[in-house]
């Protein structure tokens, strides 16, 4: 998310000193593309420091089989977050970190190296539905906040969340008009 309208090329060029951005994590369901779980943060950090709190949130909405992440969630203690709380398989790459020299690496972890050894290209093949997720976001919603504190920034990014889930629920609702 932009905190302001003005590009990263007019900031640096007017001495603007560098300050935190908005930073949104999210579970989205990939058949409907409707938002389960959001924490709202700053950034720049790393994803998986709210991995639990969003795994909670969107199997408290609605319960799932599998929850597909990107390789910056990765870790053997989310996968058995996910397996002891849920019994849910977490389908992340587990390729966080420094790349391995051998091509034949096998990840360390129970987890990391069952997923490695039995990776479900196509189950994985469906992420790219949370990025369309995100991409419906900005395109229809926008990326620019307007609010300047933190409050009402995180206030004005939740309402957007919601507003497009709602979108959403009343293009599914609607019979096809063609």
């Amino acid at each position: 998310m932009n905190s302001g309208c003005a590009s990263h090329y007019f900031g640096r060029r007017s001495g603007r000193k560098y300050h935190r951005y908005p930073k949104v994590s999210a579970v989205v369901d990939v058949k409907s593309h409707l938002l389960l779980g959001a924490v709202i943060d700053r950034g720049p950090k790393p994803d998986d420091v709210e991995f639990e709190r969003l795994a909670r949130q969107a199997h408290r909405r609605q319960p799932y089989d599998a929850l597909l992440g990107d390789a910056g969630y990765d870790g053997e203690d989310h996968h058995a977050f996910l397996w002891g709380q849920f019994a849910v398989l977490g389908i992340i790459p587990p390729v966080r970190g420094r790349p391995p020299k051998d091509p034949e690496h096998i990840p360390r972890g129970f987890f990391r190296s069952f997923i490695a050894a039995h990776w479900p290209k196509e189950l994985y093949g469906q992420r790219w539905q949370a990025e369309t997720h995100f991409s419906m976001f900005k395109r229809l919603l926008s990326d620019d906040v307007r609010s300047r504190l933190r409050h009402n920034i995180d206030r004005e990014i939740f309402l957007r969340l919601v507003t497009l889930n709602l979108m959403i629920l009343l293009f599914l609702s609607i019979p096809a008009m063609f």
